[in-house]
């Protein structure tokens, strides 16, 4: 006979369910920032070796249009930095919840041992008749 879990076990299994899926969330987020910090810092690096005068044009939807050099290189710069902060947060709030699925994971360990313990308890009362 297959024993249906107790409701607060089901409910903590849902809660890490819904836990895990916002921890890949965050990762996801975590990590196309990242790549985007380094595009940025990339382009920065180029934009600091071009001569003054030079032409540099910037994609705005699928139109290029010529900004000057200093003008391009503030705005990356402010993107940047804005990132940067993100990326903060992301890692951040990465380690917090991964810190609240390693807590609920010992929970529900716990909670279903004890539950396959009662079980087992009830069945050996019930197999010598006490």
């Amino acid at each position: 006979m297959v024993e249906k879990l107790p409701p607060e076990v089901q409910q903590a299994a849902q809660e890490l369910e819904e836990l895990q899926e916002r921890y890949l969330a965050i990762v996801n987020q975590r990590t196309l920032i990242e790549s985007e910090i380094s595009e940025i810092k990339r382009v920065l690096e180029h934009l600091k070796e071009l001569p003054e005068g030079y032409k540099v044009f910037k994609n705005i939807g699928n139109v290029l249009f010529e900004e000057s050099k200093e003008k391009v290189v503030k705005e990356l710069s402010e993107k940047l930095e804005l990132d940067e902060l993100l990326l903060d947060r992301y890692r951040k709030e990465e380690q917090s919840l991964k810190t609240q699925i390693q807590t609920l994971q010992e929970k529900l360990k716990d909670m279903i041992a004890k539950h396959y313990q009662s079980l087992a308890t009830k069945e050996k009362k019930t197999i010598t008749g006490s």
